[in-house]
């Protein structure tokens, strides 16, 4: 139901270029729920992306999102590394 709100707004695609609005529109809708409705979708980014959620005291929404952001373009780099040297030999 929020997402569907949400996406009035902002769409699913552009959460990862514009957290900030993510976490904005997220509190206008839920107000102080924001954060635990926050820590869930993101909970739930990480178990589709295979990975496990830990929580960093002081993170927002917004810093997980860029933390996994990061950690995926690393991710992607270190396998194109690995398939080009396997291409290579």
């Amino acid at each position: 139901m929020i997402f569907t709100y949400l996406e009035c707004s902002l769409h699913r695609v552009d959460i990862p270029s514009q957290p900030a609005k993510f976490s904005a529109l997220l509190e206008e809708i839920s107000g102080k729920a924001a954060k635990v409705i926050g820590r869930a979708a993101i909970r739930r980014l990480y178990a589709k992306l295979g990975w496990e959620f830990y929580e960093v005291h002081g993170y927002e929404a917004v810093d997980y999102i860029e933390a996994a952001k990061t950690r995926l373009v690393r991710e992607l780099e270190q396998q194109r590394t690995r398939e080009l040297v396997q291409n290579f030999d």
